[in-house]
């Protein structure tokens, strides 16, 4: 069987491009930073600025947290 007798199959727009901002959420900081690194190689801008926006909202409240416990 030849590779010419088969159709050529053309995927929808990635797997990542269905990401939410709830299922986001869920994950640690190592994946998220992970799966920008994966959305901005795979070009799925929206995909990004979520892991963006969640990344940046964490370390904000990591400096928070760590001012309040200090003396």
């Amino acid at each position: 069987m030849a590779f010419k007798d088969k159709p050529a199959t053309v995927l929808p727009r990635g797997r990542i491009a269905t990401w939410d901002k709830t299922q986001l959420e869920r994950l640690s900081t190592l994946e998220l930073r992970a799966l920008l690194e994966n959305a901005e190689r795979l070009k799925e801008p929206e995909v990004a600025a979520l892991c963006r926006e969640l990344l940046e909202a964490r370390r904000r409240g990591r400096r928070a947290a760590k001012a309040a416990v200090q003396p």
